[in-house]
């Protein structure tokens, strides 16, 4: 995995702008432990290696935020470890230690408001090759954990944000990992019964470059609270007072706003503000109407009302980006050559554009505090960010597995600047992500609301989003190919399978499971919907398979890594007989109910399927009964896995 080091990475490459000022990591030195209190009276002693602990009545936090690099304690750097010193500008304690290589800094916040103590871990690669980091965080309870829950990324379920444990103190701890859409989430591990949770981070840091990962531990009434703070949490109100320098390498916390690119939007609180590149700044309303834009792509026109700020980029033949109150960047050349902005003293005047470095708006009522960037969108090389209306025609893509003819409705995005690769990545909505060629030299877009139409280059294209990624359900059908795509649907039709004694038919929705035993043979094992499996060579070169957005492909055989289908069908014998049993389930007779329950949770998880699809024309006693069947077939199932 490698790291983005641009808080927006993810959506819009990095504008190559100057630098902002390294943080002060030089103030004045404070002997330890160090007292931080919260606005509840609660006691935050912070301790060597910047760990902390509660003190005061039924204190919940032992020993905790302790740092692990590699399974090793840092050094301290330069010794000192009863010292720390203190960021004059941000308040934070700064700690600093190295570790095989690597230099970490350890910055500790108090936010008394909120309640919560905040960590902020820069690693350093200080070696000219790269390197593997695992980075662990654990804290210990002075109570015993009654009940515990992590809770996981609304948008990606496999990714966990944070860990709450309910106990025998007063209050349940929150310990938050991660932001919703991080690209870097932590394995987290806590065993019932045990009070002490460890998250582990799992970083690739590149020669000479730095990661940042960003943790907050704090107190909640009960579980349910915690989990709605998670939930509800204001990613950019959390990291608002962070210098820019590092709000760049976090690599597990995101927030859209504020920024663009390498650049923070300047807004004013209750006036508009014109910021110059020598440092006034000038503050009053501007004038301007709209802003008229020269792109490379079209000509743009944005009422005042839609603009939050302008960023001028470059000192020799500037140009300018224009941000929105939803997120866009659109960068070209103004058709003015001056802002008007009218100061508090009623006096308009005339500022040129090329003393400007920054403008902002005033922040206006229902403002959204983060911009979702959720709608379609092309995101350029360039750092634009431009919201389109969803296309109509087909796109037209050339795969390892034919020329495919895809619906914009089926397509996540479209990511033509893959890292490391010379092909596109196509994302569904499904889940399923391939490689491939898009076709076209260009893409011809109707901006957001049906007004201008812009033409794309597509060398100029880093990504078109359709719609927000998803994450595969758990009981989705997937395949691994061997190529590094994943696609999400199920096998179709049916295939020959010569064993070393017959050739058999398989139907292929009927297979569980289909893996090469021998990655370099021809050999596959296949097994079925009721566990039978069987090995031997597929007489077709390759298998249909059909994927949850309705896109049927062909794959080779020799591609497959490893298909899984947790649901597979019976076959239509065993689903005649399912059909009957769930008909006895509304039988006048109590035994035949009974018996018809008993036999259907027996036959085991893989009914499951066909009972879901029967229930809604079943009476309401037979609908009962299935759920308490589907209730026992995914408690086998659940036991099964661990």
């Amino acid at each position: 995995m490698r790291l983005m080091f641009a808080v927006l990475i993810a959506l819009v490459p990095s504008l190559c702008l100057a630098k902002a000022p390294a943080p002060n990591t030089n103030g004045p030195t404070v002997n330890l432990p160090q007292s931080m209190q919260d606005s509840s009276g609660n006691n935050w002693m912070v301790y060597q290696q910047g760990w902390f602990q509660m003190q005061g009545n039924n204190p919940i936090y032992g020993q905790s935020a302790q740092l692990m690099i590699n399974n090793n304690q840092p050094n301290n750097r330069g010794g000192g470890g009863n010292r720390a010193h203190i960021d004059e500008k941000t308040g934070e304690l700064i700690f600093e230690f190295n570790n095989q290589g690597l230099n970490i800094t350890r910055r500790v916040l108090m936010d008394k408001k909120d309640g919560y103590i905040r960590y902020i871990e820069i690693v350093k690669n200080s070696r000219p090759n790269e390197q593997t980091v695992n980075l662990q965080i654990t804290s210990n309870l002075n109570f015993g954990v009654n009940t515990a829950e992590i809770v996981p990324d609304p948008h990606k379920h496999d990714h966990n944000l944070a860990w709450i444990a309910a106990s025998d103190g007063p209050s349940c701890a929150v310990e938050i990992y991660a932001s919703k859409n991080a690209k870097v989430t932590p394995s987290i591990d806590w065993q019932p019964g045990n009070n002490t949770v460890t998250a582990v981070y799992p970083l690739t840091v590149p020669a000479g470059k730095s990661a940042a990962i960003l943790h907050l531990h704090m107190l909640s009434s009960t579980s349910d609270a915690g989990v709605k703070y998670v939930e509800s949490m204001k990613e950019a109100k959390v990291i608002a007072d962070v210098p820019l320098e590092i709000r760049k390498m976090l690599v597990n916390f995101v927030s859209t706003n504020g920024m663009a690119g390498d650049f923070e939007v300047l807004r004013g609180d209750i006036l508009d503000v014109v910021e110059l590149r020598g440092g006034d700044q000038y503050k009053g309303t501007l004038q301007e109407p709209t802003f008229k834009l020269d792109t490379f792509y079209g000509k743009i026109e944005l009422p005042a009302e839609r603009v939050v700020g302008l960023i001028n980029v470059g000192d020799f033949h500037p140009r300018q980006l224009i941000i929105t109150s939803e997120g866009e960047i659109f960068g070209g050349h103004l058709a003015t050559d001056s802002l008007h902005l009218q100061l508090s003293s009623g006096q308009v005047t005339s500022i040129p554009l090329s003393q400007v470095s920054r403008m902002g708006f005033r922040k206006r009522p229902g403002e959204p505090e983060e911009w979702t960037l959720t709608k379609p969108m092309v995101l350029l090389r360039t750092g634009d960010r431009v919201q389109i209306d969803l296309p109509t025609q087909p796109i037209s893509v050339a795969t390892r597995y034919g020329k495919l003819t895809l619906d914009p409705k089926t397509v996540s995005s479209l990511i033509l600047a893959a890292e490391d690769s010379g092909v596109h990545e196509i994302i569904l909505a499904d889940g399923s992500k391939f490689a491939g060629l898009v076709d076209g030299d260009s893409f011809d877009m109707i901006l957001i609301g049906g007004k201008e139409e812009v033409k794309f280059p597509a060398n100029a294209v880093a990504r078109i989003q359709f719609s927000p990624p998803n994450d595969p359900d758990a009981d989705a059908p997937t395949m691994d190919l061997v190529n590094g795509d994943k696609l999400v649907g199920q096998l179709t039709g049916e295939f020959k399978l010569d064993t070393s004694f017959d050739t058999l038919t398989i139907n292929g929705a009927e297979v569980k499971r289909l893996a090469h035993p021998d990655p370099a043979g021809l050999d596959v094992q296949i097994t079925l919907w009721d566990d039978s499996t069987c090995s031997g060579q597929l007489e077709q070169p390759d298998v249909p398979m059909k994927l949850n957005s309705g896109v049927t492909l062909t794959i080779p055989a020799a591609l497959i890594a490893e298909y899984t289908q947790p649901e597979p069908t019976p076959s239509p014998a065993m689903i005649a007989r399912i059909t009957a049993l769930v008909t006895s389930l509304g039988a006048e007779d109590y035994k035949q109910r009974e018996q018809a329950e008993t036999d259907l949770t027996a036959m085991g998880p893989s009914v499951a399927r066909i009972l879901r699809d029967l229930k809604p024309t079943q009476s309401p006693e037979a609908q009962q009964r299935i759920d308490t069947v589907l209730k026992g077939l995914e408690k086998k199932s659940s036991a099964a896995s661990h």
